[in-house]
C-alpha cells in the first residue's frame, strides 16, 4: 500500500511537470507518463484482487480518468483526480494497519 502510495505522489509530481512541456517535448513525456499510469494502474488493480478493498478499485478509476484528462490538457482535474486516489489508497493503509493492531501484530 506504502508503495502504491508513493507512487501516486510520484504521479502527481510528474504531472506537475507536464504542465510546463510544450510541443514535441509534451508528446513525448506524455507517452511516459501514460505508461507510468498504466503500470500503476495495474498494480492498483493487482491490490485489489488481492485484498478485495473498494477503495483500490476506487483509486484505480481516478488514475484511469486522470490518464483521460491529462491527454486533453485538463491537469487540475487530472491533479484532483490522483489526489483522490492518494486519499482512497490512504484510507485502505489505515484500515489495515487497524486490523493488525487488533489482531495484536502491532
Amino acid at each position: 500500500m506504502e508503495r502504491i502510495k508513493s507512487e501516486l505522489i510520484i504521479a502527481a509530481k510528474l504531472l506537475d511537470r507536464l504542465n510546463e512541456l510544450g510541443g514535441d517535448e509534451l508528446k513525448g513525456a506524455y507517452k511516459l507518463y501514460s505508461f507510468f499510469l498504466e503500470a500503476l494502474e495495474g498494480e492498483i488493480n493487482l491490490a485489489y484482487n488481492i485484498l478485495g478493498m473498494k477503495d483500490f478499485k476506487t483509486a484505480g478509476t481516478s488514475v484511469r480518468e486522470a490518464f483521460d484528462k491529462a491527454r486533453f490538457n485538463e491537469y487540475e482535474e487530472a491533479m484532483r483526480l490522483i489526489s483522490e486516489a492518494i486519499s482512497h489508497v490512504a484510507s485502505s493503509g489505515q484500515w489495515a494497519m487497524q486490523v493488525l493492531k487488533d489482531k495484536g501484530f502491532l
